[in-house]
């Protein structure tokens, strides 16, 4: 096994998935020995972990050693595989799937996942060179320290990484706001969204982000002085253009705009 498939107990189930769930997706798959089924989708769920290589973790529970576990989950039948996100259940299937559909499966928990990053030097401080600048810039969106993000953005020297820092400035700003407090911000529904969708980019939930953005959008345009086109287009920046979120969601973006 490597390092982004692990077995998992009774007494290493809080620590290596409900909290390290809060990080990354994990997996996990709810399997024994004598199960011919299990002994079929493993192979192929451990063949995806490594392709993914830090999306998620695959954590396998033998269920007959951990019958508390296998009650506390509901399992009456294996394999049974649950995917965790921010420390509850957020997706699951039962039996033996094909392939396909367990990529399928994947896929959507991963959708807005972004790949592990390189590490990136610890300083709150512009570096000089601007492509180190703006990878930088990004992990730190990435992380929600939208503040940090904006001190490497602001005052972005011109050059082929102009345009792209200008538009994850704009993320930056709406992060930074956050994490301040919501100034100015009431108690009605375009406003509740816009506080939800800050929160749910903080965690890295840019599925539910979008869709809050989106709704501002439909409702009003101007929303705080034109904000909100500014911000989506800052998350397809830190995206990609290749993102199944960015696809999903740039022709609604587009015809909101109309």
């Amino acid at each position: 096994m490597n390092q982004n498939v692990i077995e998992v107990n009774q007494s290493s189930f809080q620590q290596h998935v409900i909290q390290r769930s809060h990080q990354a997706p994990v997996i996990v798959d709810f399997w024994a020995p004598w199960c011919g089924p299990c002994r079929m989708i493993g192979p192929v769920l451990e063949k995806l972990a490594r392709e993914y290589n830090g999306r998620f973790t695959l954590a396998k529970v033998n269920a007959d050693h951990n019958p508390q576990l296998s009650a506390q989950f509901g399992i009456r039948g294996i394999p049974a595989v649950k995917a965790f996100h921010n420390g509850r259940v957020v997706d699951e299937f039962v039996g033996a799937q094909p392939e396909p559909m367990i990529r399928q499966f994947i896929q959507r928990l991963t959708a807005n996942v972004a790949p592990p990053s390189p590490p990136r030097p610890q300083t709150s401080q512009p570096v000089n060179d601007p492509a180190a600048r703006l990878q930088i810039a990004r992990q730190l969106l990435r992380e929600g320290k939208g503040c940090n993000a904006r001190t490497q953005l602001q005052d972005f020297p011109a050059g082929a990484e102009q345009k792209s820092a200008q538009a994850l400035l704009h993320l930056a700003d709406f992060l930074c706001e956050a994490a301040r407090g919501f100034a100015n911000t009431g108690a009605n529904d375009l406003d509740i969204a816009y506080r939800q969708a800050a929160q749910a980019v903080e965690r890295g939930e840019n599925a539910t982000a979008l869709y809050n953005l989106l709704v501002i959008l439909n409702h009003d345009q101007q929303y705080r002085n034109g904000q909100i086109p500014k911000v989506m287009l800052g998350l397809f920046e830190l995206l990609g253009e290749d993102d199944p979120l960015t696809q999903a969601y740039r022709q609604p973006y587009a015809h909101a705009m109309a």
